[in-house]
């Protein structure tokens, strides 16, 4: 089986977390995804040149060695399957290297403000001009048009101004972030999809085009029937913890072990009676209280309270298998390392055993698809910065020596933070 993007080559000029999602993804089809970087302005995945004991990058062994900015846990997983080059785009001899790799290449993506690249002559209608046929995707805040265009964002503040927050949280306190910046890894796999059918309409039309992704607008998509709800005469409650609006009872529940938990939902009067059956809790099938999912709503603190006697003393993965199969929703709450060994995702074999040359051996996070007709490729390790310059800029560009020396002497590339 062939790899399904065989000889597309991407320019990525992204950062943090949105855009290396997305070019990561599309790196495991076979994509070459040129990562450019400058010394002088690294990627922040990479963290701080000189790490101090207050710095919160992770790195192995809780060690960030000599070359800090090569093992950084964030680059490692999000920088994997590409190519890493750098280049001074603020420098005439740097503009004129991006414009000979954008004549060459297919997708071109960044996620800067739109001053930035109107600032570097990166814009579309500029790299239009150079490659007619290029597919430009602009991951940016607020999307490239109107007034709040230039303001710049993290996850956790598009969780805020996209409304996430208005939903997460517990009754009669304050909102919560979700604390992992929900929005960035969804707009990574949304714009893998979205780049996909451009390179497909180029391909039936033979026409680059423009794609304006807005991760704001992602986010407000999460929450479609909570905007719906906010227009009408209907007043529910948004905070809610884990419970649900309409399924009773629903919630996380204490089990057997350190800090071990499993989520339950009942969705209907049947699966009520059948897990009252399996608690040996009969009684509580025909109590009036508890009859009709709108009574469990009005109990469901003392529901809470019976369920967590029972679930208390039992294993958590036991608990989950014997829901399921009585067809009751129910997950554990997977611990870092139990996600890791997870048999299910193993049966997948979702993760990727890598061995990184300098942070170590350790398993990565691949693609939530795989194609029948195409090969999905082994993880490579993410590189250093600048590791790729020689390839791209001699062997690809066919620079002499002479001009490739004078760009490393000049500090238009490198290969160490400036």
């Amino acid at each position: 089986m062939s790899n399904l993007f065989d000889s597309l080559r991407i320019l990525d000029l992204t950062q943090v977390a949105a855009g290396p999602y997305t070019t990561m993804l599309i790196g495991y089809f076979g994509a070459e995804v040129i990562k450019i970087e400058s010394s002088s302005r690294m990627d922040i995945n990479r963290g701080p040149v000189k790490p101090s004991p207050a710095t919160h990058t992770v790195y192995p062994n809780n060690s960030p060695g000599t070359t800090p900015w090569n093992i950084a846990a964030h680059h490692i997983q999000r920088n994997v399957n590409k190519l890493c080059i750098t280049l001074d785009l603020s420098n005439k001899e740097g503009k004129e290297q991006i414009y000979e790799l954008i004549k060459i290449s297919d997708v071109f993506i960044e996620n800067f403000r739109a001053s930035v690249v109107d600032r570097l002559g990166l814009d579309y209608e500029s790299v239009k001009k150079i490659n007619p046929s290029i597919v430009y995707a602009k991951i940016s805040s607020q999307g490239n048009t109107g007034k709040e265009k230039n303001y710049g964002s993290l996850g956790s503040t598009l969780e805020q101004t996209g409304g996430l927050a208005s939903v997460t949280g517990y009754l009669n306190e304050k909102p919560l972030l979700t604390n992992e910046t929900f929005p960035d890894p969804m707009v990574g796999l949304f714009s893998v999809g979205i780049i996909l059918s451009a390179l497909r309409r180029r391909q039936m039309y033979g026409k680059g085009c423009f794609i304006d992704m807005s991760q704001r607008e992602l986010t407000v998509n999460l929450i479609g029937e909570h905007i719906l709800e906010s227009q009408s005469d209907v007043k529910t409650p948004k905070l809610l913890g884990n419970s649900h609006k309409i399924y009773a009872p629903q919630g996380v529940y204490k089990c057997k072990g350190d800090d071990d938990w499993i989520t339950i939902s009942i969705g209907n009067d049947n699966e009520w009676s059948i897990l009252c059956n399996i608690m040996n809790k009969t009684n509580l099938i025909d109590k009036n209280e508890y009859k009709s999912t709108f009574d469990r709503y009005k109990h469901q603190k003392e529901i809470d309270e019976i369920i967590t006697d029972w679930t208390s003393s039992r294993s958590k993965y036991k608990l989950m298998t014997l829901l399921q199969q009585a067809n009751i929703s129910a997950g554990v709450v997977a611990k870092g390392r139990e996600v890791i060994d997870d048999p299910q995702l193993n049966s997948l074999q979702f993760w990727d055993n890598v061995n990184h040359p300098n942070a170590g051996k350790y398993k990565q996070v691949t693609t939530p698809w795989v194609f029948s007709n195409f090969t999905r490729n082994n993880t490579s390790p993410a590189h250093n910065l600048g590791e790729d310059n020689q390839k791209i800029f001699q062997n690809i560009l066919g620079l002499d020596n002479n001009k490739y020396n004078y760009l490393l002497n000049n500090n238009v590339i490198g290969g160490d933070p400036l």
